[in-house]
């Protein structure tokens, strides 16, 4: 290489469009991750270079490069759309800190579609349990459509385990569209909501997701609970939603009277004190212990504004006695 093509690499001076798109590589990409915000300002330099010799595939390429490091170095959403819109033109790309291996666009398109709903997700409260459920479904049936590939962005960019392959980040939204299913579901059938745990439950132990699938186990386990309440007798399923224990005086003969009489002894707990009521009679019995309490602090502070006034007016009587004294000693 001569002295001016020496010259030419490293200022950038005088070099083709395509020279300018192989600089991008040679003094960011190839050089580290370090390097990839480097990397984008020389596409976004080829690009330019390219559309004014009106070299489409060139300046698409570097275009989707540029987007697609900036991706990766920021984690920003925003280039999402314009890696997706750049990929539609060019049928392979370079792999991430390559310039000699390839990958296809099609895989990596239908990835980033996956990554802009996961990026929906996280713009929707925790409560609201069906949109969640839509969505997520709706990104694992996008990672079905290249359930064998290799993810390639996940490794630099991720927010939870499942960074190795689109079957895993299939498995992992698919238990947690069930997760919500089951969320929206019990309150009105914990059986319905049970048959969706279980199938979360399924999905994240496919996915080798330890935390979700404790999760699932214990929410799935309390779910399926049955308890007599105490009060009105009605036997309830799911524990912590539709049924709770309240702390209680249980005697050794409420223990035996309950055991003589055939009735559920798993609705009181003698060792630690405690009766089941189901959610209806333990809201019921809050909210007047709740309004008690509240009548008993609207008593007492009534009370103790009282006595407050009248020291007040103690002080201000003795500031008055004070002040005449003062004003005394001073004309002796």
């Amino acid at each position: 290489m001569g002295l001016m093509d020496s010259l030419k690499k490293a200022t950038g001076l005088g070099l083709s469009h395509g020279e300018h798109y192989n600089r991008a590589f040679e003094k960011g990409v190839l050089l580290g991750p370090t390097m990839y915000g480097e990397a984008v300002k020389l596409f976004d330099h080829a690009a330019r270079k390219a559309t004014e010799v009106g070299d489409g595939e060139t300046q698409a390429r570097a275009i989707a490069n540029a987007r697609l490091y900036s991706f990766i170095g920021t984690g920003s959403p925003d280039h999402l759309t314009d890696l997706r819109r750049a990929l539609d033109t060019i049928p392979q790309i370079e792999a991430i800190g390559s310039q000699t291996e390839f990958i296809p666009t099609d895989t990596l398109k239908v990835e980033i579609d996956a990554r802009v709903i996961e990026q929906r997700i996280r713009g929707v409260h925790d409560d609201q349990h069906l949109e969640l459920a839509g969505l997520h479904q709706n990104a694992a049936d996008t990672f079905r459509q290249i359930f064998q590939a290799p993810l390639v962005t996940y490794r630099f960019q991720r927010s939870d385990p499942h960074t190795e392959t689109a079957q895993s980040r299939y498995f992992f939204h698919q238990g947690l569209a069930n997760w919500h299913q089951a969320l929206n579901a019990v309150l009105s059938d914990p059986e319905v909501a049970a048959e969706q745990m279980g199938k979360a439950l399924a999905s994240f132990r496919q996915c080798q997701d330890d935390a979700w699938s404790g999760r699932a186990q214990t929410w799935l386990a309390g779910c399926r609970q049955r308890r007599t309440c105490w009060l009105c007798h009605r036997e309830c399923q799911g524990a912590t939603v539709h049924f709770s224990s309240y702390a209680a005086v249980v005697t050794p003969y409420v223990a035996a009277l309950v055991t003589r009489l055939g009735q559920d002894t798993s609705s009181i707990d003698l060792g630690s004190g405690q009766i089941v009521l189901c959610r209806t009679c333990g809201s019921s019995m809050e909210r007047i212990a709740d309004q008690f309490a509240a009548q008993q602090a609207g008593a007492v502070r009534a009370e103790l504004l009282g006595q407050l006034s009248r020291v007040t007016s103690v002080m201000d009587d003795l500031a008055v006695r004070v002040r005449t004294l003062e004003i005394r000693s001073v004309f002796r």
